[in-house]
């Protein structure tokens, strides 16, 4: 069995996060730097200010900023790799143990996944498909968008911020939800 890497990029995780964004790993270029998303050509802090997700836009070197705005961002799997293919099956099934303890340590309402295989890893599933998932864990709800990553051509960057905004209004829903149930619990 292969010993655990390293964590080359943090977790920015806190409890009361209305989103946690989960990649599958982190590539070379975030590993060297000690950031998500730090790839050039990767369109996901992009397509998170297009979506309306945040409110100004930022880049890799700013990820910690995302806990301003209630979001978190993690990996399925911490070691880093030129390509996602290089992670072994063990390493999913570890990582995906390990992310679901993660998950119910700090409970956001909603999960997204950046890209069906980690879903599919983390769910055990193979039929997934874009947008709202029908698992929920624990009254989280589970959201796959395509990944941002440049390599995923079949969705160019139009269509990725277009799942990217139905992300945002389903977290719009739960702020809204969230607003709701505390001012009855105030009354």
């Amino acid at each position: 069995m292969r010993a655990l890497a390293a964590q080359d990029v943090p977790d920015h995780l806190q409890a009361g996060l209305d989103l946690v964004i989960v990649g599958i790993n982190p590539g070379r270029r975030s590993g060297a730097t000690g950031h998500h998303y730090a790839w050039p050509g990767n369109h996901f802090w992009p397509v998170l200010y297009e979506a309306g997700i945040i409110p100004e836009p930022i880049t890799h070197l700013e990820d910690h900023r995302v806990l301003e705005w209630g979001i978190g961002l993690t990996n399925l799997c911490d070691r880093t790799t030129r390509s996602a293919d290089e992670l072994t099956r063990e390493e999913l099934r570890q990582g995906a143990a390990r992310l679901r303890e993660k998950l119910l340590r700090f409970r956001p309402r909603v999960v997204c996944f950046n890209g069906k295989g980690i879903y599919e890893a983390f769910s055990g599933r193979k039929d997934v498909r874009f947008g709202l998932q029908p698992e929920v864990l624990e009254g989280m709800l589970m959201f796959v968008v395509p990944s941002s990553s440049a390599r995923a051509a079949a969705y160019q960057r139009d269509a990725k911020v277009a799942y990217f905004r139905q992300l945002r209004q389903l977290i719009d829903s739960v702020r809204v939800e969230k607003l709701t149930s505390t001012a009855r619990s105030a009354r």
